[in-house]
C-alpha cells in the first residue's frame, strides 16, 4: 500500500507540472498575439560590401562572416533574396540568429539620376492591416528639399517646371503615404528638379515616422537615396589673354559657364622674365575659387615697381594648373600673358638714357632707375687698372665729357649726387698699394668725384662718397641651385660687380633739428 501511495503521488505531481506548462504556453501565445504587431518598412536593396564584412567581423562569429563573404558585390532587390542567399549558405538556424544584424549593414543606398525625373519610393507592411494606414514620413540630407505640392509632383514626375523650384533639387507631393486597408504596401513620389546646374552628388535621407498604436516601425525606417547629376563639368577660362600692367594692385578674374552649384579651384602657375617677390606677388595665394552659383572668381596681384630699369618691361605669363582645376575643366583662355611696364612715375632718366644710346663709346655703362633715383654703373674696366685706382688720362677726357654731357640736364637739376665703389670678392694682395678692398673701393669713388667736381664742375655740396668693398654685390656669387658659381659663371660675375655708381636722388626737404641741451643764458 504504501508503495501505491507513492506511485500515485508522483504521478499527481506530474500531472499538475504538465497543467501549468500548458498555461504557460497558452499565455505566451496570448502575448504574442497581443504584442506581435504588423511592421512597416521602407524597400531597400541590400548589397554586402567590404565595409559590412569590416564592421560585422568583431560583432558576428568568424565562421558566420566567413560563411556570408562569398555574397560580396552581389545586388539583392528585396530582403527575401538576401535572407534566401543567407540561409543556403549559412543554414537556416544560424541564419535566423545573425540575419537582421548582416541585413541592417548591408543596406543599400539608392540611387537615382537627377534626369530620371521621378523617384518612387515604396513602404512594405508585413500583415495586411483591416484599416488604411497613414504614415508620417521625414526628409533630412543635404539635397534641397522644395515645397509639398500634390498638383505640383504627381507619381508621373513634375507637372511643370516653374523658375521658383529651380533652387531645389526634390518637391514632394505628400508628406504622408497611405497603405490602404487589405493592401500589403504603398509607394511616393520624389519629383526630381533637373536644373541643368553641375552639382556633387546630394543626399535625400527618408525616415518612417510615428504610427498609430496597432502597428510598429520595422528594422528598415530609414532610407539614403544618392541623386547622381548628370551634367557635364563646366568649363573656367580667363576673362583676357593679354595686358598691360604698370603699378599697384591688379586682379586675375577666370570666368565659369554654366554656373556651378559646387565650389570650384583653379591653382595657377606662372612664368617669363618677372620675378614674383620682386616683380610681383599675390597678395591671397595664387589659387582662384569661384563659390558656387557665382559667375567668376578673382585674385590679387601687387605690381612691385620698387627698383625697375627704365622703359625696361618683364612678362609674366599666368597659366592655370590643367589636371589641379576642380570640379571644372579648363577652357580656351587658360594662359593670360601680362606685360609689366615700369612705373610711370619714376625719376626721369630719360637725358642721360637717349646719350647713353646714342653714343658708343659709352655702351658698357648700364643706367638704372627707381622711383626717386637715376643709379648709372660705370664698370672699374673702363676706368681702372686692375688692383688701382687711378684715372687713366685718356679715360679721363671721355668720362668728362660724357659728365660734362649730363651735368646740366633738366630732368637732374639740383640732384644730390652720391658716388659709390664696389670691388670683387678677391682679396686685396698683400704686397699691393692698398690694405683691402674698403680702402680700394672708397679710393676709386673719391677719384670720380673729384674728377667731377674739378674737372667738370658738379657742386661740392651735393655730392657725397661711400665704399662698400665687395659688400654689395649686383650679380650673386652663388646659382640658382644653391651652390657657389665657378669658371666662367664666377669671372662674369666679379667684372659686374667691380663697378662705381653715380647716385642721382631727389633732394630731400631740410630737416628741422632741435637742441637738447641749450646752452645756459650768458651772464
Amino acid at each position: 500500500m504504501f508503495g501505491e501511495k507513492k506511485t500515485r503521488s508522483k504521478e499527481a505531481k506530474w500531472m499538475v507540472t504538465f497543467a501549468d506548462l500548458i498555461t504557460l504556453l497558452f499565455c505566451f501565445f496570448v502575448y504574442l498575439s497581443l504584442f506581435n504587431k504588423p511592421q512597416v518598412d521602407l524597400k531597400t536593396g541590400f548589397i554586402v560590401s567590404e565595409n559590412t564584412i569590416s564592421n560585422l567581423t568583431d560583432r558576428l562569429p568568424e565562421n558566420i562572416v566567413k560563411g556570408f563573404k562569398s555574397m560580396k558585390g552581389t545586388y539583392f532587390d528585396t530582403k527575401e533574396m538576401f535572407t534566401e542567399k543567407l540561409e543556403t549558405l549559412l543554414g537556416q538556424k544560424q541564419a535566423g540568429l545573425y540575419k537582421i544584424q548582416i541585413l541592417i549593414e548591408s543596406m543599400a543606398t539608392g540611387k537615382v539620376e537627377e534626369s530620371a525625373g521621378v523617384m518612387k519610393v515604396e513602404i512594405l507592411l508585413n500583415e495586411k492591416v483591416e484599416e488604411d494606414l497613414r504614415i508620417p514620413l521625414f526628409f533630412a540630407g543635404n539635397a534641397r528639399r522644395g515645397p509639398v505640392d500634390p498638383e505640383l509632383c504627381t507619381m508621373e514626375g513634375l507637372m511643370k517646371n516653374p523658375k521658383e523650384i529651380q533652387e531645389f533639387d526634390y518637391v514632394l507631393g505628400a508628406e504622408l503615404a497611405i497603405i490602404p486597408g487589405g493592401e500589403f504596401g504603398a509607394s511616393f513620389p520624389l519629383c526630381l528638379v533637373n536644373d541643368e546646374l553641375y552639382e556633387e552628388p546630394e543626399e535625400i535621407l527618408v525616415q518612417i515616422g510615428k504610427l498609430r498604436g496597432d502597428v510598429e516601425r520595422g528594422n528598415f525606417v530609414t532610407r539614403s537615396i544618392i541623386i547622381q547629376d548628370d551634367e557635364p563639368l563646366p568649363t573656367v577660362t580667363f576673362e583676357i589673354a593679354r595686358r598691360d600692367l604698370y603699378k599697384g594692385i591688379s586682379n586675375i578674374t577666370a570666368n565659369i559657364s554654366p554656373i556651378s552649384g559646387v565650389k570650384t579651384d583653379i591653382p595657377l602657375k606662372f612664368a617669363g622674365t618677372a620675378k614674383e617677390r620682386k616683380d610681383f606677388r599675390f597678395m591671397d595665394g595664387a589659387t582662384i575659387e569661384i563659390y558656387p552659383y557665382t559667375e567668376k572668381g578673382t585674385v590679387e596681384i601687387e605690381v612691385i615697381q620698387d627698383e625697375v630699369p627704365l622703359y625696361a618691361t618683364r612678362t609674366l605669363i599666368i597659366e592655370m594648373e590643367d589636371n589641379s582645376v576642380l570640379n571644372a575643366d579648363v577652357g580656351k583662355i587658360s594662359k593670360q600673358v601680362n606685360t609689366i611696364i615700369g612705373a610711370q612715375e619714376m625719376k626721369d632718366c630719360s637725358g642721360i638714357n637717349r646719350f647713353l644710346r646714342e653714343n658708343e663709346a659709352f655702351a658698357s655703362f648700364e643706367l638704372n632707375a627707381s622711383k626717386s633715383r637715376c643709379i648709372l654703373s660705370l664698370p672699374s674696366s673702363f676706368l681702372f687698372l686692375s688692383g688701382g685706382a687711378s684715372i687713366s688720362k685718356e679715360v679721363v677726357v671721355q668720362l668728362s665729357s660724357f659728365l660734362n654731357e649730363i651735368r646740366n640736364r633738366y630732368e637732374l637739376e639740383g640732384d644730390a649726387i652720391r658716388v659709390d665703389g664696389h670691388t670683387d670678392d678677391v682679396p686685396i694682395s698683400k704686397k699691393g698699394k692698398y690694405k683691402n678692398n674698403w680702402e680700394l673701393s672708397t679710393v676709386r669713388a673719391t677719384n670720380v668725384a673729384t674728377l667731377m667736381m674739378e674737372n667738370v664742375g658738379f657742386n661740392p655740396e651735393r655730392i657725397a662718397i661711400s665704399g662698400y668693398a665687395d659688400t654689395r654685390p649686383k650679380a650673386s656669387y652663388v646659382s640658382e641651385n644653391g651652390n657657389r658659381k665657378s669658371g666662367r659663371e664666377l669671372q662674369k660675375a666679379r667684372k659686374a660687380n667691380r663697378r662705381v655708381e653715380l647716385i642721382f636722388t631727389r633732394p630731400t626737404k631740410k630737416e628741422r633739428t632741435r637742441k637738447f641741451f641749450p646752452e645756459p643764458n650768458a651772464g
